[in-house]
């Protein structure tokens, strides 16, 4: 699809209020067998009975596969893979020996998150404006388009604003200068935060909890009992020899069987409206935005090992539907891969994409200091300082 006739059919979609935006669904199956492992936490955690099942408005009992949240961080995954490709502007933050340290895509608040604050110096340095970055808001995004384009896809907020007695607090805790590059965080605009524009999730339902009753034959060592009497004593079974015995139910892991499992994926186009692109162009910078959503649902799709024991397969191709207030949706065609990756890679161009950048975090940078003191190997390397 040539790049022209995608904006205007992205421009065609957000000037009609009707349509609520584009929607995919998607069937799976667990490749191993009749089972799947919900996320941790969501039937048991600490020990404890989690009721992580909900019922269906048809009775039926479901749980969730993949949060909103898990599937936003797989998808952004996904642009680490194919950033050269598509000349994305990722920042991958390094130490002096060039070793990764995280990148703009692992940052869970995005551009409002404290790592990305503490980074700020270096940020500068490498020529990118972060107090631009850190001023935009929903109706004025230009920079997001050109420096975080995940943003307005799946949404930022505060990930944390300090209060005077909150920074008291950590101006002793961490000293002036740290405590004093988190200072705050820009509220002043009604619109400096953001809601997602895509929405994904995966259910199973009509399932069941089924609980695994681990054991393993230590043919070697077999059954170790504790050696004397005292409360004290232990045995070879403290080092991890020995077999281990099935496991009590109440401490057992739990997955469930289920009948299906479908995941949902939704591009709000009432959610893009909301945002304005300063200097961008409005058409090309919205194009933008659902190019590259709909190329991430489709690299992140060809992962789908989501956790041991949630391994899933596609088991029918997924149609775009464009979904309009008060009537049916309609199936529309939408660009092959291929096609997407060269629409992102030019729109991407035209708001000022020029592809990774690479910050390095100096030890003494507040960043570096963070990094030492959250890190007992690294403060012990250098000689508790």
């Amino acid at each position: 699809m040539k790049t022209q006739k995608f904006v205007d059919l992205v421009q065609g979609w957000i000037a009609d209020r009707g349509a609520a935006g584009l929607q995919f669904t998607t069937g799976f199956e667990s490749l191993i067998g009749d089972t799947v492992t919900p996320p941790a936490g969501t039937m048991r955690a600490d020990g404890r009975v989690v009721e992580g099942e909900f019922t269906l408005p048809d009775g039926k009992v479901a749980v969730t596969i993949d949060s909103w949240g898990s599937q936003a961080s797989r998808m952004e995954a996904a642009v680490e893979a194919i950033a050269e490709d598509i000349g994305y502007p990722l920042v991958r933050f390094v130490d002096q020996d060039g070793d990764l340290l995280t990148t703009s895509v692992r940052l869970s608040h995005r551009q409002a998150d404290a790592t990305w604050r503490a980074a700020r110096v270096q940020l500068e340095e490498a020529g990118i404006p972060f107090q631009e970055i850190q001023q935009a808001t929903t109706s004025n995004a230009g920079a997001l388009a050109r420096w975080f384009p995940t943003s307005p896809i799946f949404g930022w907020w505060h990930s944390h604003t300090v209060s005077q007695k909150n920074l008291d607090r950590n101006t002793k805790a961490f000293g002036k200068e740290l405590a004093e590059a988190f200072e705050g965080y820009a509220k002043v605009h009604s619109d400096a935060r953001s809601a997602r524009i895509v929405t994904a999730e995966i259910v199973a339902t009509g399932v069941a909890r089924r609980h695994r009753m681990a054991a393993k034959q230590d043919t070697l060592f077999g059954p170790q009992a504790k050696q004397g009497s005292g409360k004290n004593d232990v045995g070879p079974s403290a080092l991890g020899l020995g077999s281990m015995p099935p496991t009590a139910i109440e401490k057992a892991p739990v997955d469930v069987t289920y009948e299906s499992i479908v995941g949902h994926w939704f591009l709000s186009f009432s959610g893009l409206r909301r945002f304005g692109w300063s200097d961008q162009d409005a058409a090309g910078a919205n194009a933008l935005m659902v190019a590259l959503a709909l190329l991430l649902r489709e690299v992140a799709a060809q992962d789908a090992l989501l956790r041991a024991g949630t391994e899933l397969r596609i088991v029918n191709a997924p149609r775009a539907t464009l979904i309009r207030h008060a009537t049916g949706g309609e199936e529309v065609d939408l660009p092959s891969g291929e096609q997407l990756v060269a629409l992102v890679r030019e729109l991407g161009a035209r708001v000022g994409w020029k592809g990774p950048v690479t910050v390095t975090i100096p030890p003494k940078s507040i960043l570096g200091q963070l990094l030492e003191k959250s890190d007992p190997e690294l403060v012990e390397a250098d000689g508790g300082a």
